[in-house]
């Protein structure tokens, strides 16, 4: 099983063709210009991580298990008991489809990552999605440019992360209608 909040590897290609990425926990994206194999620049902006402590795994295991009882699913893997169908008889199961449970072990990053997204425009700005109020919930995004300048931020739930950028400060999201069917909608982020 993965860790539980270990930072992602978040990457993206710069209209130049270069790539900003970020692989650490703290507000950091590395620029490494196109056809190079080192970064050339680094970009950071002063959010702390958080240490995740026994509170924290506590209460994050709490939410998973009440939207899981929302959700009708009861317990399932990554966070309790898992029950396992088995075939046959014979050795310590004897009794041929016979029910087994075991426990799944969770562990933890030991910070809370304060990146949760990253993409870029057309133009050359860099959308960087940031860990919103609890370790699972997205937050606020803030808007760079490649040469480290900031341009500002979405505050939380003023826009979701677009799923793709086209030109002209373009944005396209992919929402799911009431059946689950994808549609995808456009709108200008004016940024």
């Amino acid at each position: 099983m993965p860790t539980l909040f270990e930072p992602e590897m978040l990457v993206d290609v710069l209209p130049d063709g270069g790539l900003v990425h970020s692989d650490s926990s703290t507000w950091t994206l590395k620029i490494t210009p196109p056809g190079a194999t080192a970064v050339a620049r680094i970009i950071r902006r002063p959010f702390l991580t958080e240490p995740v402590t026994p509170e924290v795994e506590r209460e994050y295991k709490e939410r998973r298990a009440a939207a899981r009882r929302d959700a009708g699913m009861g317990q399932v893997s990554g966070g309790g008991r898992m029950m396992v169908m088995t075939e046959g008889g014979g050795g310590s199961n004897p009794v041929p489809g016979a029910m087994r449970s075991f426990q799944i072990e969770e562990r933890f990053h030991h910070e809370l990552p304060v990146l949760r997204g990253l993409a870029t425009t057309w133009g050359g700005r860099i959308w960087v999605q940031r860990r919103g109020d609890q370790p699972d919930e997205d937050g606020p995004i803030d808007i760079m440019t490649a040469d480290g300048d900031y341009v500002g931020t979405y505050p939380t739930g003023a826009t979701a992360m677009p799923d793709a950028f086209g030109p002209g400060g373009l944005a396209a999201f992919i929402e799911l209608d009431e059946l689950g069917v994808a549609k995808c909608t456009e709108r200008s982020t004016g940024r």
